[in-house]
């Protein structure tokens, strides 16, 4: 046997070995990843964000420009590193554009310079809750009970064009809303603030404690009712755990159940009230409510990172890829042993959580390391036209059998040694590619369907669906919501060979994520299509 696979085949073999004691069979899944740096012009170093995209370009808010915050001091937040700009990144070009936040009022400003917010992209918005920064208007540290709501579209090309942008923000006060190092979520019509903490002071550790904070212990779901005008918060409704949702600073990621339902898995987090240790229970939040899964201890990446989410339709097995950030446990690449550290290190591993079609839990350290201990306070960034379901879980069996570009990994904190050592904002973007391990509907789409497009995507009025037929075929078209339910009269019309446009009216949609599907006689394929008002 060639020595090169030999070793790589003992790598395998160690790291399967090394896994057994907390997975169930450390089974690699079906796909390997490759991670590449973007080398473009110099880029914002930036962490704990939020986040919004339309079509190539992408919006940053908030966040800190400098490492991981002290743990001894009261300045681990200096005012000098706050993110007092919006920014944008142009990612056909790599172009970087800024607009001063304080050119609005501080009551708006503020809370848009805070850090570890809770957010999420409601189409052609971006609604950001909470946050901890500082009140200039009080002088004080604090939690902000805020929703801000940013019009994407506009502000991103108020920011490219050197354009005033308080016309593109709205902003209202909720005391529900005063979490920060929590996470938001959606689930059908329904939004999920999870778990996080009110703190108000500065950051230090005790005896000399010169701050209060009070943990959530909840899931608090409401609606957000929007008209672009008004923004109405109704339906307030709170799942309590004084014990398992006493998180801060924890994982959150899409999941697409076995029965093709949707919901949030919910992974680490700190601080267990017994120690100052990470939680290792898994929660799934579904729409009916939240279970934790005390059969299951997670091993790797407890901190906020990047994550990737991938579902195989075939096997109904659920991979979430963990890109490194901080751990209880570290892979020791000399021994191929795992080594629990209470002082939960920076590290470089990639692991995968496999949730299988039985409920069951296993995790598997990937045979690669990323460029550094990085991860921590990241965000992973699908592209735009990679196959996924409405809540941007990846379709692994769309993917083609090659090499395809996923996503990006943009931000978080880098350090220099896994403890005790300096750390910074990352200011390098890497891509990130998966090459499918198993057989995937790509090699029927080849004799098919081929170049789907959406165009416009975001629309209000009227979109375009374009693709390429490489034989004449009877072709089924129709638009459905994101529960499966079609709202438009179904397409199903035979199709002569080339380029062919189906004309789609929006004109009477309301703003909001549809599914656009496609079928041939062979093949099925779905395209999002996004609704602003």
């Amino acid at each position: 046997m060639n020595p090169k696979k030999t070793a790589l085949f003992q790598l395998f073999a160690l790291i399967i070995f090394s896994l057994n004691s907390f997975g169930q069979n450390g089974q690699i899944p079906p796909f390997t990843i490759q991670i590449e740096p973007v080398i473009a012009n110099p880029l914002p170093a930036i962490h704990s964000f939020a986040f919004a995209k339309s079509g190539d370009k992408w919006l940053i808010i908030g966040g800190r420009t400098n490492g991981l915050h002290g743990l001894n001091s009261s300045g681990s937040f200096p005012p000098e590193y706050i993110n007092n700009s919006v920014m944008v990144i142009d990612t056909t070009t790599w172009n970087f554009y800024q607009s001063d936040l304080n050119q609005l009022i501080p009551a708006i400003a503020d809370p848009m310079r805070s850090t570890n917010m809770q957010y999420i992209q409601e189409g052609n918005y971006l609604y950001m809750i909470g946050g901890y920064g500082y009140d200039s208007v009080a002088d004080l540290f604090v939690t902000f009970p805020n929703l801000t709501a940013i019009h994407v579209d506009n502000m991103i090309n108020a920011v490219i064009n050197a354009q005033p942008i308080a016309t593109t923000i709205r902003q209202v006060n909720d005391t529900n809303f005063a979490i920060c190092g929590g996470d938001l979520g959606k689930i059908g019509n329904d939004y999920y603030l999870m778990f996080g903490h009110n703190f108000r002071g500065f950051y230090a550790d005790p005896p000399v404690p010169i701050f209060t904070q009070k943990y959530s212990d909840k899931i608090k779901k409401f609606d957000i009712n929007d008209d672009g005008t008004t923004i109405t918060l109704s339906s307030f409704s709170y799942q309590t755990d004084t014990n398992n949702f006493h998180r801060r600073d924890f994982n959150t990621g899409p999941i697409i159940k076995p029965d093709g339902s949707f919901a949030i898995g919910a992974y680490g987090g700190v601080f267990r009230k017994d120690s100052n240790l990470p939680f290792q229970e898994p929660i799934i939040i579904s729409a009916s409510g939240a279970s934790v899964d005390i059969s299951y201890k997670q091993v790797m990446s407890q901190y906020t990172c990047a994550i990737m989410p991938i579902y195989d339709s075939i096997s109904q097995k659920m991979y979430t890829t963990f890109f490194g950030g901080i751990s209880l446990y570290n892979y020791n690449d000399a021994t191929n042993l795992l080594k629990r550290d209470s002082l939960v290190p920076f590290i470089n591993d990639l692991t995968t959580m496999t949730l299988h079609s039985d409920g069951s839990i296993e995790e598997t350290i990937l045979p690669i390391k990323l460029p550094g201990l990085l991860g921590s306070n990241a965000k992973f960034i699908p592209t735009q036209h990679v196959s996924s379901y409405a809540n941007e879980v990846i379709r692994l069996r769309d993917l083609p059998n090659a090499k395809t570009m996923v996503g990006y990994i943009l931000g978080g904190i880098r350090a220099q040694q896994g403890n005790f050592g300096i750390s910074w904002a990352n200011d390098s973007i890497y891509r990130v590619f998966i090459t499918p391990t198993i057989y995937t509907l790509n090699n029927e789409i080849a004799n098919s369907i081929q170049n789907l497009q959406l165009f416009p995507n975001p629309t209000n009025q009227q979109s375009t669906l374009m693709f390429y037929l490489k034989s004449a075929e009877q072709i089924t078209f129709s638009v459905q919501d994101v529960f499966g339910k079609s709202i438009m009269k179904t397409v199903n019309e035979n199709f002569s060979k080339g380029n062919q446009k189906i004309n789609i009216n929006t004109s009477e949609l309301k703003s909001g994520i549809y599914i656009c599907k496609i079928q041939s006689e062979s093949v099925e394929q779905i395209i999002k299509l996004i609704i602003t008002r």
